[in-house]
């Protein structure tokens, strides 16, 4: 980009045409139409076009002719008293991080102003020279726009080792000065579709030392904005489109016109999809297993819907480091919350079963109770008169004779009952609780169903970058499963 610039000044410098063109890496935009052509100075009828001659030619040096031109020139004064028109051009040359959290960027790119300053032609003085390149010693001596990044947190000019400025001026007072800069800058977030969002950065150009009745800025006509490459291999961002524009800010001092650069980066949700969404789906399959298991494993069953709640809630720890405190909603904590919500209630359903499953058991044990309770013999008061005669001692013998006599025969008797084939029959087959199978059954097709429907209806943004054909598929044959289980069941 530098040196198709310095080769379109250096050709309009001679006097040639040039038909603008325009980047190829910009996306929709309007373009900036140069008021008048600041590089081409129009030769008055006194003065001569100077002439070339390399027969007697002795090139002047830069440093003598820089001297020369430096003699009498005041940068504190303007190159005219009109407005001095100032284009502006940038390059981006990189783009290293996009900070969530502190809402910034950081780029590298190269900015150019060219404006006409008349008081350094040297066309007179040294006709065949093309152009003068002077140090960045040069450019504290000469007048400038002092254009800045006036929304920058911080903006540095490269070192490397010294300060990479490019100062040129042209035969005919046409300057260029180039800086290669780092700028952290702002950008505007909106996290309500996140991880789906897109992130819109900023940049904001002005002469901060000369208001609009001193100094213009346009943008160059051929090539106001460009990149050296279109992707930048940031990790989790990709540029998108790039928009530029200018305005006009009015302050307590005066107006002064202002160039806008908007970069807009959409966010690569691999990372997320890989790392967020199927490890918290697969944690609420995890806890829809216990719909499988038998109704009085409650160990087995708490253990399992408490685990997938706990590797949920530390998947959702680690995501919610990465991003700053927003006072919204986001999408992301919708789907959180929803499987949380799924995991909750499968521990309903579980306590719900368990309940009934508590409820069921007392009742067994209370019935059983009174079944002993009955078969057990009563005390008879039985009366001996023949071999006592009135002996207390006899009778007490004879009564403890008869009780435990009783005593063993009703022991007896139920041994028989519970040895009976009935009794152990009974003992094998205890029968099932029904409501708690039928409670279970009925999650088990009831929770994916929902599960599917909300993914489509609650969570249109996810359409088109889940896999729901893959998890239909899988709802579809958890549900076979459970009808296939119940028809065996009735079997």
């Amino acid at each position: 980009m530098i040196y198709s610039i310095q080769t379109i000044l250096l050709a309009i410098s001679m006097g040639q045409e040039v038909e603008p063109t325009s980047s190829s890496h910009l996306a929709s935009h309007e373009r900036v139409a140069p008021s008048q052509d600041i590089i081409r100075q129009p030769t008055s009828p006194e003065e001569p076009t100077p002439f070339c001659n390399y027969t007697n030619y002795n090139e002047t040096k830069a440093q003598d002719l820089a001297h020369v031109l430096m003699t009498n020139y005041s940068r504190n004064a303007l190159p005219e008293p009109n407005p001095v028109n100032v284009t502006v051009e940038i390059t981006i040359q990189d783009i290293s991080d996009i900070s969530a959290i502190t809402g910034t960027f950081v780029i590298d790119f190269w900015i150019s102003a060219i404006w006409l300053d008349k008081r350094l032609k040297f066309s007179h003085l040294d006709p065949c020279r093309k152009n003068l390149s002077l140090d960045h010693d040069m450019e504290p001596k000469l007048w400038s726009p002092n254009v800045c990044i006036v929304n920058s947190k911080a903006t540095k000019v490269h070192d490397s080792p010294k300060p990479n400025i490019l100062l040129m001026i042209f035969p005919n007072g046409t300057t260029w000065l180039n800086y290669r800069i780092r700028s952290e800058a702002p950008c505007t977030m909106n996290l309500e579709r996140f991880p789906l969002d897109r992130i819109e950065c900023h940049l904001i150009l002005e002469s901060y030392s000369y208001n609009a009745a001193e100094v213009t800025l346009q943008w160059l006509a051929w090539s106001p904005v460009s990149a050296v490459r279109e992707d930048f291999n940031l990790p989790d961002f990709k540029l998108t489109n790039i928009n530029y524009g200018s305005v006009t800010e009015v302050y307590t001092a005066g107006i002064w016109h202002r160039l806008s650069v908007s970069i807009t980066f959409e966010r690569l949700y691999g990372f997320y999809i890989l790392q967020m969404y199927l490890p918290t789906y697969i944690s609420v399959f995890i806890s829809w297993i216990a719909f499988w298991m038998d109704t009085r494993a409650l160990p087995a069953r708490i253990t399992l819907s408490v685990s997938s709640l706990m590797a949920l809630t530390f998947q959702f720890g680690n995501i919610v480091k990465s991003l700053p405190r927003a006072s919204y909603v986001k999408a992301i904590d919708i789907w959180m919350f929803s499987c949380v919500g799924f995991i909750f209630f499968s521990l309903v359903e579980l306590a719900i079963v368990a309940y009934n499953d508590k409820i069921t058991d007392q009742r067994n044990r209370h019935s059983k109770r009174e079944s002993q309770d009955t078969m057990m013999p009563r005390e008879e008061n039985v009366s001996f008169s023949n071999g006592c005669n009135g002996d207390h001692r006899c009778t007490r013998h004879a009564r403890g004779a008869v009780l435990m006599d009783n005593v063993t025969r009703s022991r007896m008797s139920l041994q028989d009952g519970r040895n009976s084939p009935v009794a152990r029959f009974t003992r094998r087959k205890k029968p099932r609780n029904e409501f708690g199978a039928r409670v279970d059954r009925a999650a088990s097709i009831g929770f994916p169903v929902v599960s599917s429907d909300f993914i489509r209806h609650i969570q249109p943004c996810l359409l088109d970058v889940l896999p729901l054909d893959a998890f239909d598929a899988v709802s579809g044959t958890l549900m076979e499963h459970v009808t296939a289980h119940k028809i065996e069941t009735l079997q």
